[in-house]
């Protein structure tokens, strides 16, 4: 009876495993040692390189003091400023990240240290060199949206002061930046307070001459005196006719008190009737009749001039943010965490690169030993494993001869 073949153990793999390395130590130890050897000299060769770094916060947006306008303004008062493109965002971050990552600060930086000597570049491209320096520098938005900014170099003192030079110039060119913008800025408020101004100027006089021609300057106290004052007639017209009627039913109508009375009652009625027609608006009786029409083009001079006004305190307001902000010459860039020359190298890592070495090699030459191992067992079998095998071989020793 044939038995069932049983698969070998752990134990009894470890064993050949490590019985097949011994049987060809001499190839085992050379898979190992000859990597491990040109690794050790390659990372003892190879110049040390470090790292220095800093930590500043983005630039606060320079138009954060808009939140005081609304004091000027109405509940329109952001739509106002919305309209006039005046943004309570922060578009400074992005700009000082462009100017971080400029070409001509990079050449700035290449010219001040003389990096061209220092790479020893030979190359004849400005690219290539801008190529080679933007390998060592690096800016990153770390987890608390703060920049980031590190360079890398074989002088740790040298990589410091680099750091430290684009700060500097990266602060000076945002100033530079800002100072431009703000210009910008205040030269087109002064445009538009011009303007405003004209119109302001044009709608005051139109008003005045609407007033002046229709004798319309307070409609609210207009309207409500000119009422009073034709009740007060209408008032007394009623008693002088109650009494003309008495007159005239106990007395007659040619007594001299019914002529007076009637006289009275002429006079008030005619009164009535003037103030009904407007005959007395030189002295602020309006015309009930034409005060509707006449109120809304009052009410319309008005806003036009209480929305210029508005207007004129929002731009007179920005053109002297402008004028502080064109003049400002301040930090910008403040560093929370300044470059340092920190001595400890971050290239090349000795220790992992030799671990990592010897472990590739260990694994590679295990490999190597025991498939030559298996491969001397099929050839005692003469299986067909072994016939390829050796078919390969004889075609490399063809090749060799």
């Amino acid at each position: 009876m044939n038995q069932p073949i049983s698969s070998p153990s752990f134990t009894e793999s470890l064993l050949r495993i490590i019985n097949n390395n011994l049987k060809r130590f001499r190839l085992f130890a050379a898979i190992i040692f000859v990597p491990t050897f040109i690794a050790f000299i390659a990372v003892m060769v190879i110049k040390p390189t470090y790292s220095a770094s800093a930590i500043v916060t983005p630039p606060s947006s320079g138009m954060a003091s808009l939140g005081g306008i609304s004091k000027f303004l109405d509940a329109s008062g952001e739509g106002m400023t919305s309209l006039l493109g005046l943004s309570m965002g922060g578009g400074e971050a992005d700009a000082v990240w462009t100017l971080f990552n400029s070409w001509e600060l990079h050449n700035k930086v290449i010219e001040r240290f003389h990096l061209r000597e220092h790479y020893e570049f030979d190359g004849k491209f400005q690219a290539d060199l801008l190529k080679a320096f933007r390998k060592n520098f690096k800016l990153t938005l770390n987890n608390e949206n703060m920049f980031e900014i590190t360079y890398r170099d074989e002088d740790y003192k040298l990589a410091a002061e680099v750091v430290a030079y684009i700060l500097d110039e990266v602060d000076s060119a945002y100033n530079v930046f800002k100072n431009m913008q703000a210009k910008q800025a205040r030269e087109y408020f002064d445009e538009r307070i011009a303007l405003c101004l004209q119109v302001l100027d044009s709608l005051k006089n139109e008003f005045v001459d609407f007033q002046v021609k229709n004798y319309f300057y307070e409609p609210q106290i207009q309207v409500e005196s000119t009422v009073k004052y034709l009740a007060n007639l209408q008032t007394i017209r009623d008693e002088v006719g109650l009494e003309l009627a008495y007159e005239r039913i106990h007395r007659g109508e040619g007594t001299r008190r019914y002529d007076e009375l009637d006289k009275r009652y002429k006079n008030v009625s005619s009164a009535i009737y003037k103030a009904l027609e407007g005959n007395q608006k030189n002295v602020g009786v309006v015309e009930l009749k034409k005060t509707p029409a006449l109120a809304a083009t009052y009410m319309k001079f008005e806003g036009e001039i209480r929305v210029q006004e508005t207007l004129y305190k929002l731009l007179r307001q920005q053109s002297e943010e402008m004028q502080l902000e064109e003049a400002k010459m301040l930090k910008n860039l403040h560093v929370l965490l300044p470059p340092w020359p920190n001595d400890k190298k971050v290239s090349p890592l000795r220790g992992v690169t030799l671990m990592f070495t010897f472990m590739v090699s260990f694994l590679f030459s295990t490999f190597i030993c025991n498939f030559l191992a298996y491969m001397d067992e099929e050839k005692k079998r003469d299986s067909v494993a072994a016939r390829e095998w050796n078919r390969l071989w004889s075609f490399f020793r063809r090749k060799k001869n």
